[in-house]
């Protein structure tokens, strides 16, 4: 048998440069798919810190800026539970009490300082004279962070075509007091209506509202000589 004489024979002439150029575009597809998949796993990586960042700042959105705002979110208390009022079921302490009468329609008035917590801005809690300096304490069925507090700062009745918030004392100015010691300032224009304060959330069971300036009495025929407050409003969530 004869050998074929090709076999061992070197390559002549440039047939070599093929073989290294199919040599280079075999490496240079290696680098592109490994640069390929590189991207892959390192979007992957990226979105996946990206949700873990988001999912950390939701609490935060929900406590300071989504539900917050102003003087609410600069206190440290948190509540829990939608935000609502907090009134109702709270009991009331007062310096003193009004004796009844009766109205222009003949009816019986009673001026007892439930009145104050009853949702109907038509009764009162009243006491005779000027009661500047005097507090009303409001103890809240159960501890609450609140952020509202405001009143009906008069006797918010009409009735016979008489106005009686002009023609009784109005309170101009009162101090909230908390369970922690702090306090709130909050004044009043002469409007029949409940003006609300906002204020830092605070964690209480008890309110305190001292009266610091109340009107005159009110003049004319029908003028009375009473301070009053229709309704109390208290706004909050239940403590966690």
């Amino acid at each position: 048998m004869v050998d074929d004489p090709d076999v061992d024979a070197p390559i002549r002439g440039r047939a070599w440069i093929a073989w290294v150029g199919g040599a280079v575009l075999l490496v240079g597809l290696v680098v592109v798919l490994l640069r390929i998949l590189g991207s892959d796993g390192g979007e992957a990586a990226d979105s996946s810190g990206g949700d873990a960042g988001g999912a950390g700042q939701e609490p935060a959105r929900a406590t300071g800026a989504g539900e917050g705002g102003g003087a609410e979110g600069s206190g440290t208390a948190s509540g829990v539970g939608r935000l609502r009022e907090l009134v109702p079921g709270a009991t009331f302490e007062v310096p003193g009490t009004a004796l009844p009468t009766t109205d222009l329609d003949g009816a019986l008035v009673t001026y007892g300082a439930a009145r104050m917590g009853d949702g109907d801005p038509a009764t009162a809690w009243r006491v005779p004279g000027d009661a500047t300096g005097q507090t009303v304490t409001i103890t809240l069925p159960r501890p609450a962070v609140v952020t509202r507090v405001g009143i009906i700062n008069g006797y918010a009745k009409q009735v016979a075509g008489v106005d009686w918030y002009l023609n009784n004392r109005r309170i101009l100015a009162a101090t909230w007091g908390f369970d922690d010691g702090t306090t709130v300032e909050q004044t009043f224009v002469q409007r029949p209506a409940v003006q609300r304060l906002q204020v830092p959330p605070v964690e209480t069971t008890a309110l305190t509202l001292t009266l610091t300036a109340v009107t005159p009495p009110g003049t004319g025929d029908l003028g009375r000589d009473y301070t009053a407050i229709s309704e109390v409003s208290v706004t909050g969530r239940r403590a966690g």
